[in-house]
């Protein structure tokens, strides 16, 4: 915001000072050609004292010339024949005054005369008082104005970092407070939005296990009756509700989390660690390779947690015999990344990271609902970070990447 600031401070001086200079350009250009010469009477007595001194300051003369002896130019031409009165300064900066005698057609000059400059100690600080006069004025006017930017500036980042009603701290008086106000109004309408999502999630989360336990309950009942192959049908449907609730658990869990983050400084090789020991009872269908440098990094334990085990589900369910778990430090940011040999995800990465969407592969029996990797790309951003997927060099499969910041500024 300050660049900004000075940038548009610097724009607004150059554009006054222009502006300035062009009037004037403008006004000596169509100014009164009838110059009114006058001569201080001060002159001629400095001169005649300067005289009798012997000293080398000339005294006019009135002299009588011919008008062929004068060369000028067509517009001084002009102005000569028709009987006004020019002055001509020559390379020595004396000033000779002609007019035309209209009934001799003879040109009268009078002269010669030095230019002189009244010594005042206050002319030469004229301008520049009168350009800092102007530039401490747009200051003025300016700098308000962009106080209550960066105030809201402030405001609209700590609300993408922390949703919460925003600070009315830019007050009604101010110019940008319209702005202000549609800024608030939105940010009331966001929050009411995650309000909504979240009752909604509860609610559909823990409300639809109430039909689900009288669905099974009354499965059993008739499951004697009804074909195997039915009943087959009817648990694959249940273990998919079930499959999308407990999606849907995971998903209120980490959103409601956003009010809680506790950002900290940990072992990241510690944190993988433990990870990695829950997935190990894997191993004997997917070996899990896990690397990682031994740094201290600024991460929420809980939300990253949720974001990694899913990484690890997701590349187990999708891969053929072998999984990497990587993290490093690259240009001071944290890059943690799972690779697997699936098929890989082909042209549906964007898709992916998207809520409810799916991915079909035939040689596997689940379906997922498109909440998991929603969820890691949601615990990206919390981090000020970015969730990638692409094709792994290593392995051949996809390749998931969750990048942020080494030091956040909330540790």
């Amino acid at each position: 915001m300050k660049f900004q600031f000075f940038r548009f401070y610097a724009l607004i001086i150059l554009a006054g000072a222009l502006l300035i200079w062009s009037f004037n350009q403008i006004y000596n250009a169509i100014q009164d050609d009838n110059a009114n010469y006058q001569i201080e009477v001060d002159y001629f007595f400095d001169g005649l004292s300067s005289d009798s001194k012997r000293g080398t300051k000339p005294l006019p003369n009135l002299l009588t010339i011919e008008a062929a002896s004068l060369a000028l130019p067509p517009d001084i031409q002009q102005m000569v024949e028709q009987g006004k009165v020019i002055a001509i300064t020559d390379d020595s900066d004396q000033t000779f005054y002609y007019k035309k005698d209209l009934n001799s057609g003879q040109l009268m000059q009078f002269g010669p005369f030095m230019h002189q400059k009244k010594a005042t100690s206050f002319e030469p600080y004229v301008v520049p008082l009168f350009y800092s006069s102007l530039a401490f004025l747009i200051l003025l006017m300016m700098r308000p104005i962009f106080r209550d930017l960066y105030k809201l500036q402030q405001d609209a980042v700590d609300f993408g970092l922390k949703p919460s009603p925003m600070k009315r701290s830019v007050k009604e008086s101010s110019n940008i407070y319209p702005l202000a106000r549609a800024f608030y109004t939105m940010s009331d309408k966001v929050l009411n939005f995650i309000q909504m999502n979240k009752d909604l999630s509860r609610t559909i989360s823990h409300e639809i296990r109430t039909p689900l336990a009288r669905m099974k309950f009354m499965l059993e009942l008739i499951s004697p009756n009804i074909k195997t192959s039915q009943k087959e049908r009817i648990q694959n449907d249940i273990s998919e509700i079930e499959s999308l609730v407990n999606d849907y658990l995971s998903f209120a869990k980490v959103e409601n989390e956003t009010d809680t983050l506790h950002f900290e400084v940990l072992s990241i090789k510690d944190f993988l660690k433990e990870i990695y020991e829950k997935f190990s009872i894997y191993e004997e269908q997917t070996v899990i390779h896990c690397h990682s440098d031994d740094v201290q990094v600024c991460f929420d334990k809980s939300s990253m947690s949720i974001a990694i085990q899913n990484l690890l589900t997701n590349a187990i369910r999708f891969s053929d015999k072998q999984i990497s778990l990587n993290f490093s430090l690259v240009d001071n940011n944290c890059v943690l990344s799972v690779e697997d040999d699936g098929p890989g995800v082909g042209d549906n990465a964007q898709q992916l990271m998207q809520p409810f969407s799916r991915e079909n592969v035939k040689e596997q029996n689940h379906k997922g609902f498109g909440l998991g990797l929603y969820i890691v790309r949601k615990v990206a951003i919390w981090h000020e970070g970015e969730f990638s997927i692409s094709k792994s060099d290593a392995l051949g499969g996809a390749k998931m990447e969750i990048r942020w910041p080494r030091n956040l500024p909330h540790s």
